[in-house]
């Protein structure tokens, strides 16, 4: 794995082009990621430096550190990141993430971080002190070591995940869980979900957003070269034959998705599943523009922090 430093010339925090977070203050500490999700779609991103490679923008903190002090208005909460993992395990990238959140709750800002690493336990510690201000997803859709391996070859397995969701709860922040994406006829089975929520029941997870995996070339090309060799590739990509092409980012983004049947279905299901375990699951409206309108990824966006949600003014100046 190749690490290199690089300069951030624009604003620190940004808006990002996927619809749930296009009102959210988004920050990217780095790109690229060692996790080499197969499914991922930022590895078809044109700024995406390649597998094997991760810029981290070494200049990010200081950055941020002046933005601030210049806005007029503060986001309520930040979001980490749509390029990358943050807490992948990279020290590089580790640093440079821990100092901005660091910073943002210093400042009374909130932090929402989706993660399917193994949170080290100084960010535990940085959580525990400011904990109404974190909001923290794991991603997790399986207890299968063997199929998560095969899907997100390095990233955390799904016992240090759930091992995550633990310490959370211990220092009093009750962790969403995110079932993103499921891979249709692999981990969307009764059998699959049904054991992994019995496990989050049990950690007191309350909250699940789901969504399937959708293709765009550029991971359709990274899942024949994964799982060419496992029973899982043609199953997945016989769902595909009846799929659709949707728009994700008004024109800018086309993506191939499972008909609306199937998935209306499938999350319909999903959620009575979940429903027994105690678990409400919902649909996310940014991967399923056809189904649902929810703006931001479901109802416990912004729910844990002590500021109001102003989405209008989240970013009206610098971005």
């Amino acid at each position: 794995m190749q690490i290199d430093f690089i300069e951030r010339k624009g604003y620190v925090l940004t808006r990002s082009t996927l619809k749930c977070l296009s009102l959210v203050a988004s920050i990217n500490p780095a790109l690229g990621c060692i996790h080499q999700c197969v499914y991922c779609y930022a590895r078809g991103y044109s700024i995406y430096p390649g597998d094997g490679k991760v810029l981290v923008y070494g200049n990010m903190p200081e950055k941020l550190k002046k933005e601030l002090s210049t806005r007029r208005k503060l986001p309520a909460y930040v979001f980490f990141s749509s390029t990358c993992d943050v807490i992948q395990p990279i020290p590089q990238v580790l640093r440079i993430t821990y100092e901005l959140m660091n910073i943002l709750l210093g400042y009374g800002i909130g932090i929402n971080l989706l993660t399917k690493g193994r949170i080290p336990l100084k960010f535990l510690e940085l959580f525990d002190q400011y904990k109404k201000l974190v909001h923290v997803q794991i991603g997790i859709t399986t207890l299968d070591r063997d199929i998560q391996k095969k899907m997100e070859p390095f990233a955390a397995t799904p016992q240090e995940r759930l091992l995550n969701i633990k310490r959370l709860r211990a220092t009093g922040i009750v962790s969403e869980v995110k079932l993103d994406p499921l891979i249709p006829g692999v981990t969307d089975t009764e059998s699959n979900l049904n054991a992994l929520f019995k496990v989050l029941q049990g950690l007191g997870v309350n909250s699940t957003g789901i969504n399937y995996l959708f293709l765009r070339p550029k991971i359709k090309k990274n899942l024949c070269e994964a799982l060419r060799d496992t029973p899982f590739l043609q199953r997945i990509l016989g769902h595909y034959k009846n799929a659709i092409s949707l728009n994700l980012r008004a024109e800018q983004s086309r993506v191939t998705a499972l008909s609306v049947e199937y998935r209306k279905r499938a999350y319909e299901n999903i959620s009575r599943w979940a429903k027994d375990f105690g678990i409400h699951a919902y649909v996310c409206g940014c991967k399923n523009p056809d189904i649902t309108e929810e703006p931001l990824c479901g109802e416990n966006w912004g729910r844990h922090f002590e500021k109001s949600f102003e989405q209008k003014a989240l970013l009206k100046e610098g971005v």
